[in-house]
């Protein structure tokens, strides 16, 4: 059985949790677990002279396992920061994505992604991922779910409202969880 999966698919084994592979390439295949193969019957080795073999042949048993397919955006820039910091207002001015934007936190819930288009018809691919809290990297709130967005993007875009009461601190606090998460997501 074939089943297609978008480009950033993070293959799991649910009972270790280890990551067996992940989707990078457009057309790659990969192999989760063997199929079976299906026996012959008796009537395979029905004769002339043999009309009710008392034989049939086992198939080889099929392979089983549970697995957790996860989507991890591929994107060229994602857009980080604190809930209702304003990132889904800049990615809707910046292309023609329509995320769901409100004057409250947590508005958006999954990743959104708009293509930017710039000088020349060139284009790059930016990712509107959901606002991390203070306490993201050990699983606060949604924080798992947030954070794994980020380690596909090439380029991190910091948000922080200029009103911010101290924006070095808000600064500090949102690169530490990014460190504590994964500290190869920040250099």
């Amino acid at each position: 059985m074939y089943v297609d999966v978008p480009l950033g698919t993070v293959v799991r084994d649910t009972e270790t949790n280890d990551i067996l592979f992940e989707i990078t390439e457009e057309g790659e295949e990969r192999i989760v677990v063997e199929g079976g193969k299906g026996g012959r019957g008796n009537w395979h080795f029905k004769t002339s002279t043999n009309q009710t073999p008392r034989y049939a042949q086992p198939g080889i048993p099929l392979e089983e396992k549970d697995i957790i397919l996860e989507l991890k955006i591929l994107a060229d820039v994602g857009l980080v920061g604190f809930p209702n910091a304003g990132k889904s207002t800049l990615l809707s001015v910046l292309t023609s994505a329509k995320p769901k934007i409100a004057d409250y936190e947590f508005t958006t819930l999954k990743p959104n992604l708009g293509i930017v288009k710039y000088r020349e018809f060139q284009t790059f691919v930016m990712a509107d991922i959901p606002g991390i809290i203070e306490g993201a990297a050990e699983g606060k709130g949604l924080g798992y779910y947030f954070l794994r967005h980020i380690e596909r993007n090439s380029i991190l875009l910091f948000l922080i409202p200029a009103d911010a009461p101290d924006i070095k601190k808000q600064y500090d606090i949102l690169l530490d969880e990014l460190r504590r998460y994964n500290p190869r997501n920040v250099g």
